[in-house]
């Protein structure tokens, strides 16, 4: 146990930051946490999704899955804190559900509680997490504040400087933690302190994405879920090849849509326009019923988010840190494409990681070892499987944007493209089976909620038995979903919304 006068900065006050100060100040560090938005908060949680601005978080208005890994830590670490989600009209989804949904007398097991997710808009979760943290206190919280740059000495953080109402001022620390976002500034901070530039790896997602909520109307109530469509319960998506479209369940009756697509399929551009949007909303099997006029209405405009790159940031070199006692946690070290829904759960594992190794290490180097390898071990898989899957995603997208089909693996001479049939059967095979086997969707739904590393499916024979199985019951059907790309691009000519 550290004493309080280990003094840990925080630059940011978003989810990953406030995950950040409370594993730090529940394991006995004293915490400055910076937060630069001015925008003050309203007066309760439902208030805050009309009137609190969070320009310093893009994503804010964007759908969000809350995994199993944030829920969980949050009911060990602030069980308040989870109580006072769901008396906020904040819901567990729970894999439990879902099965019973699927499967007549489901066989459950006991780790199958720990497959909870929690539905609730971004907004209306971080203005509870502040203001849970806020009343508990134990810490600094600057509002309104900027990180300028960095205090430096003998190779180690030890400090930032900060800007706010009063002036500019330097804010000493014995630990500095960047939990400011994808678009951190550390890259300036470390030029501007004469230090080596981070090593910084991008691969593209391969997709824009627009978001719109809505809430359900009096009377109405959720589409039911049949397990069949479901990636967890109480989300439901699709995959058309060239769009992507996902339903969020959230809180207080409320729930959000979102579609992606190609940045470089100009067609696709119309679903970052109302028009555009509410067609292939209207179009699509699985969000037509919950978007209908007589089931919800829209809460919201259509939001755009692009630009969009999986990063990586490497702060450990040739296995010395590059600068001794900062460390960066959340986006701010490795950012995963947002379609996927890890972000808020990886940040929160990181955080905790964080607070474990200063708590168990006092050695700069040995800190810095000890965090990276819990990076390795429990966030990189992750990124190096989406820089794989958004490679897979958009060679999909390209074969149906040149008109042909990404699913026959058969070459122009007749022979078969092995890796190509291997990736037809397992996408095949795998949605037959998670329907038809619990234990197929219980590994399934672990991996998506990050419970299994991302290999471990491969690993077990028995369930690429079931997979394969799942294929050939299924290989007659057409991977290809309706609304086929070229029927989308004439129902957005038809309203008005083509490109």
């Amino acid at each position: 146990m550290h004493s309080r006068r280990t003094h840990a900065v925080i630059v940011g006050g978003s989810i990953a930051a406030l995950g950040a100060t409370l594993a730090l100040s529940r394991a006995g560090f004293r915490v400055t946490c910076i937060e630069r938005d001015r925008a003050a908060m309203p007066a309760d949680h439902l208030a805050a999704w009309d009137a609190w601005r969070r320009t310093g978080a893009g994503q804010t208005r964007h759908s969000h899955i809350l995994l199993a890994p944030l829920n969980n830590l949050i009911k060990a670490h602030a069980p308040e804190f989870h109580a006072l989600l769901i008396a906020s009209g904040a819901e567990e989804l729970r894999f439990s559900d879902v099965a019973r949904s699927t499967f007549e007398n489901p066989e459950l097991v006991a780790e199958d509680g720990d497959i909870t997710f929690l539905a609730c808009r971004r907004v209306v979760f971080e203005y509870l997490l502040r203001r849970y943290m806020l009343e508990q206190g134990g810490f600094e919280y600057m509002h309104g504040a900027r990180v300028r740059g960095l205090e430096t000495g003998d190779g180690r953080a030890a400090g930032v400087r900060v800007r706010s109402a009063d002036g500019e001022h330097t804010l000493d620390a014995d630990v500095v933690v960047d939990a400011s976002g994808v678009h951190t500034r550390a890259d300036h901070w470390f030029e501007e302190a004469g230090l080596d530039a981070v090593h910084t790896e991008r691969q593209p997602c391969g997709i824009f994405y627009t978001s719109r909520f809505y809430r359900l109307r009096d009377g109405a109530d959720y589409p039911t879920l049949d397990g069949r469509q479901s990636l967890a319960g109480g989300v439901q998506g699709i995959d058309l090849g060239y769009l992507k479209a996902g339903l969020f369940r959230s809180d207080n009756r409320t729930f959000s849509l979102t579609l992606a697509a190609d940045p470089e399929d100009a067609p696709m551009a119309p679903i970052g326009g109302e028009a555009g949007f509410d067609a292939a909303a209207n179009a699509i099997e699985v969000s037509a019923d919950w978007v209908s006029a007589e089931r919800s209405e829209p809460i919201s405009r259509v939001f755009l988010y692009g630009n969009l790159q999986n990063t990586r940031r490497h702060y450990l070199v040739d296995g010395r840190p590059a600068l001794r006692n900062f460390f960066a946690i959340g986006d701010a070290h490795v950012h995963t494409n947002p379609i996927s829904g890890r972000g808020c759960a990886l940040a929160w594992v990181s955080a905790f990681a964080l607070a474990d190794t200063l708590a168990e290490h006092r050695d700069a180097d040995d800190r810095a070892g000890a965090f990276e390898a819990a990076i390795e071990r429990d966030v990189v898989p992750w990124y190096d499987v989406q820089v794989q899957q958004d490679r897979q995603s958009l060679a999909v997208n390209k074969a149906l944007q040149r008109g042909e089909d990404p699913f026959d693996f058969h070459n122009a001479d007749g022979t078969v493209d092995e890796r190509k049939r291997r990736g037809v059967v397992f996408r095949k095979g795998l949605g037959h089976a998670a329907r038809s086997d619990i234990e197929v969707m219980r590994a399934l739904f672990r991996q998506v909620n990050l419970l299994d590393s991302p290999g471990s499916f491969l690993e077990r024979s028995d369930l690429l038995g079931k997979v394969i199985a799942g294929y050939e019951a299924s290989r007659d059907e057409d991977l290809k979903r309706r609304p086929y790309r070229d029927e989308m691009l004439a129902l957005f000519e038809a309203a008005g919304a083509s490109a």
